[in-house]
């Protein structure tokens, strides 16, 4: 099929239909997310980063799945996450067995490479299970090339990633369909596949024992003890959640994905895999609500360093290593029904008032736990300035309309002004308050 450029547009990937949207889980390190259907089909993963193009990208109609599931297509499935983790436990019950598939994006976690984890355990009887690996670069307009199985892992590469495989040495590579395998497991056995994307050549082992120690480790270590709140599992479960969604530099991506319908065929289908400085903001107030835990010295960081680097010219969204965000282009794929397939995001070009009072807001709260670096006083100051030379002009406001003077933004920037003024000593306080009332 061709588009109206003459163009070859990448095949669907019908082997993936799509689910509702609640039915999909995600799993996620810091630097990107794959996306899981309970069929126990990966049908969405960005490597090497969140903003980089899809490896795998049938959630949105393009092709590109890594699956593991039971050969008998007789089941039932669900799945829960181990708690105060993104450690996921998919389950499926046949009419002779019961099979777990831990899987997670293995920690720490690199900006340059990526290792996914799956350790299958059958629970109850006998089971076979099918691999089915198909990485698709650059949103599916190519496949792997130069396949190789050495010491029991197999090897390829295209568009500059290059893929390791240990666990499948039994395993064919078919020209148009990737590596397809089976496994015969009885109970109580386990069998692990270790999936590696970098963007250079590895050649340390994939040892998955040693894998899932230390990602469990730095699992324990990330999310903060919540058993004095009302909902500690879920409080535990969001903060996971949300560590999952932030880079080692500091930036918190607004979602995993991109072009997935808030309604179907509302419009409102956009590229969120990039930071959003508010809604970092607003995440890290309500980290801080609760402590002074490290997702608020993350946004601190990340957000003062924008300020710092941009002054005026700062932007709504940026990638999580601080570059900006392109304009919004189509891939030419089918997208998830009711949606699109856009990627990039116009808003990375708008002036949006209401960000430097959710920055000051941010500033102000860490100050009142001691967290306020020397970086961020100076970019708190440097916000101030803008607002007092900017609040007057005409901005796109928080839903990202049309240039207007928006109450709500001044109203977020009186707001950070109010709290900087709390906690700034001296002229600095009171010109924060003075140009609250102004």
């Amino acid at each position: 099929m061709e588009d109206s450029d003459g163009r070859r547009a990448p095949t669907p990937d019908t082997s993936c239909p799509p689910w509702a949207l609640r039915e999909y889980a995600v799993l996620a390190d810091g630097e990107r997310g794959a996306v899981l259907d309970p069929r126990g089909r990966i049908v969405w993963l960005c490597a090497p980063r969140w903003h980089d193009d899809a490896v795998f990208s049938a959630l949105i109609g393009g092709a590109g799945h890594f699956t593991v599931e039971p050969a008998d297509p007789w089941h039932v499935w669900g799945g829960s996450y181990e708690e105060g983790t993104l450690i996921r436990i998919s389950r499926w019950v046949t009419a002779d067995c019961v099979i777990e598939c831990r899987e997670a994006l293995a920690l720490p976690t690199r900006t340059d490479r990526l290792v996914l984890l799956r350790r299958m355990r059958v629970e109850r009887g006998e089971a076979r299970l099918r691999m089915d690996l198909d990485p698709r670069p650059g949103f599916a307009e190519v496949r792997m090339r130069d396949p190789r199985l050495e010491a029991g892992v197999w090897t390829a590469g295209a568009r500059g990633l290059r893929m390791r495989l240990a666990g499948a040495p039994d395993a064919v590579w078919r020209d148009g369909a990737g590596l397809c395998g089976e496994f015969r497991l009885r109970e109580g056995e386990t069998h692990d596949l270790v999936l590696e994307l970098s963007e250079g050549p590895e050649s340390g082992p994939l040892d998955a024992d040693a894998l899932w120690r230390t990602t469990e480790r730095e699992w324990r270590q990330a999310v903060p003890d919540c058993s004095r709140l009302v909902a500690p599992r879920d409080a535990r479960h969001a903060y996971a959640v949300l560590r999952g969604l932030t880079s080692v530099s500091g930036g918190m991506v607004a979602a995993a994905t991109t072009s997935l319908p808030e309604r179907a065929n509302s419009g409102r289908n956009y590229d969120y895999r990039y930071a959003w400085l508010r809604d970092q903001c607003y995440a890290a107030l309500a980290v801080a609500a609760h402590g002074p835990h490290p997702l608020v010295d993350d946004a601190v960081r990340f957000v003062a360093e924008r300020v710092l680097a941009d002054g005026d010219g700062v932007r709504p969204a940026y990638t999580v290593d601080g570059r900006p965000v392109g304009g919004e282009r189509s891939l030419r794929l089918p997208g998830y029904p009711g949606g699109n397939d856009h990627v990039g995001n116009d808003a990375g070009a708008q002036f949006q008032l209401d960000t430097f009072g959710e920055a000051l807001q941010l500033f102000a709260s860490a100050a009142a736990h001691d967290r306020l670096t020397d970086e961020a006083e100076r970019a708190a100051a440097v916000a101030v300035d803008v607002v007092e030379r900017q609040w007057l002009k005409p901005e796109a406001g928080l839903w990202e309309l049309e240039n207007r003077w928006w109450t709500h933004s001044r109203l977020s920037v009186v707001c950070g002004l109010r709290r900087m003024a709390e906690v700034l000593p001296g002229a600095a306080g009171r010109r924060c308050a003075d140009l609250a009332d102004t």
